[in-house]
């Protein structure tokens, strides 16, 4: 049982603490209970039956929520709701087919430059391109006219985006949530295949992530620095968090002046670090301002010591085939329809990579990528190319043209274990 009530009186709105004009919808009606939820604008096209499930995150973890949709096959949408922030997943028999989020960092523009897959002046370029109210075109559809993304490559970002809002749900410690059981399609023409349990291991290990940046942030030996002279169309939370930080505050006093929730205020620094508005500094005794470098923890020098090794590793397995069969542009080819395939399973890293003549890869831009990921970036990396390593070393060993496959394998053994330890 569930409605539309309308406009309440002045009278029981004020008994109810809610504002003039407020709209209120009848949830779900139990032995007990009435619930009432709030009406929105930008929620319109929710289902209008009862949900099937309701559950408080403090006290009914998300892991636990989807793991149950996914065991049992459901499909359906499950709405999250915490203050201003409203997210919504959609299933098919259990597997997300896609997800939207009414936060900024969530767009698809912000998801790819976190990504790495393009830079601030390519968002900025695409966003003044931007013009919805009057063709009705999706951002995704500019990207693709402005040469930033091919058709491939758009799929993939948007892929890419439906996950990160799926993730993202584990950073609330708390908020609601509802399901509602059904075939409901969502408003667009992309319907996609995810596998919801990798989501939820992958969206527990984001959170511990940001647990962890969480802490440097809290730190009282860092400081939040606005990069003066920074120009930028910033909006929303992350432009409330710029001028708070600019006046010198602390992360906990800004979080506390803006009423922002920690873990929602942590993602949007990570962005305005991203497109170079604040800086994280180390606090020496002495007093002053050190560099970020070292901040997150990130062994850079390893990072591209590893990328080097697994690409030098493509190299020299590709160079094993173009000498058997001579013809090194086929190689190449075939070589980069794996790639293809890779970077439909690893857009942020992967996107936009590709190979040289010769079968390489860019070192450089690769590291630069991976210190963006979130997460095990060094088991990002081995999944992405590792499977160009798997496929080189089965071409190899079922090559006619290599007469002693076994032995050729043998001779690059100690640069795989190198590569891939």
């Amino acid at each position: 049982m569930a409605g539309d009530l309308g406009t309440l009186g002045d009278a029981l709105l004020e008994r109810l603490g809610l504002p003039e004009g407020e709209r209120l919808g009848l949830l779900e009606v139990g032995p007990t209970t009435v619930t009432l939820a709030r009406e929105f604008e930008d929620e319109e096209g929710l289902p209008r039956s009862a949900p099937v499930l309701r559950a408080e995150l403090e006290t009914f973890p998300l892991a636990s929520v989807l793991r149950a949709i996914h065991v049992a096959e459901r499909s359906g949408l499950l709405r999250f709701r915490y203050r201003d922030h409203r997210k919504i997943v959609y299933f098919d028999r259990g597997e997300v087919i896609f997800a939207s989020s009414n936060q900024r960092v969530d767009r698809l523009g912000e998801c790819l430059l976190r990504a790495g897959v393009i830079d601030l002046g390519q968002l900025r370029e695409a966003e003044r391109r931007f013009q919805p109210a009057d063709a009705g075109d999706r951002f995704g559809k500019v990207l693709v006219e402005c040469g930033l993304l091919s058709p491939r490559e758009l799929w993939n970002g948007v892929k890419y985006q439906v996950e990160e809002v799926v993730r993202s749900l584990f950073a609330y410690a708390s908020g609601t949530v509802w399901f509602w059981e059904g075939e409901v399609e969502p408003d667009n023409v992309v319907r996609l295949s995810l596998e919801t349990a990798r989501l939820v291991d992958e969206g527990l290990q984001r959170n511990d992530e940001l647990t962890k940046f969480l802490a440097v942030l809290r730190d009282p030996r860092v400081g939040l620095a606005r990069v003066e002279g920074f120009r930028s169309d910033l909006g929303g939370n992350e432009r409330a968090l710029a001028d708070a930080i600019g006046v010198g505050r602390s992360f906990d006093e800004v979080c506390r002046v803006l009423d922002f929730d920690p873990a929602s205020a942590a993602r949007s620094i990570q962005l305005l670090r991203l497109v170079g508005a604040v800086q994280l500094m180390r606090l020496p005794e002495s007093g002053g301002l050190l560099g970020e470098n070292g901040l997150d923890g990130v062994d850079q020098e390893a990072l591209r010591e590893r990328v080097a090794s697994l690409a030098k590793l493509i190299t020299e397995l590709v160079g094993v085939l173009v000498e058997s069969e001579g013809d090194q542009a086929a190689v190449v080819d075939r070589l980069s329809r794996v790639l293809d395939d890779a970077t439909g399973r690893f857009p942020a890293l992967l996107t936009g990579v590709s190979l040289t003549s010769d079968g390489g890869l860019d070192s450089d831009i690769l590291v630069g990528r991976a210190l963006k990921l979130p997460g095990n970036r060094e088991e990002q990396l081995m999944g992405a190319l590792g499977e160009l390593v798997a496929y080189l070393e089965f071409e190899v060993k079922n090559h006619p043209g290599v007469e002693d496959p076994d032995a050729v394998l043998e001779s690059l053994r100690a640069h795989r274990r190198e590569a891939l330890a």
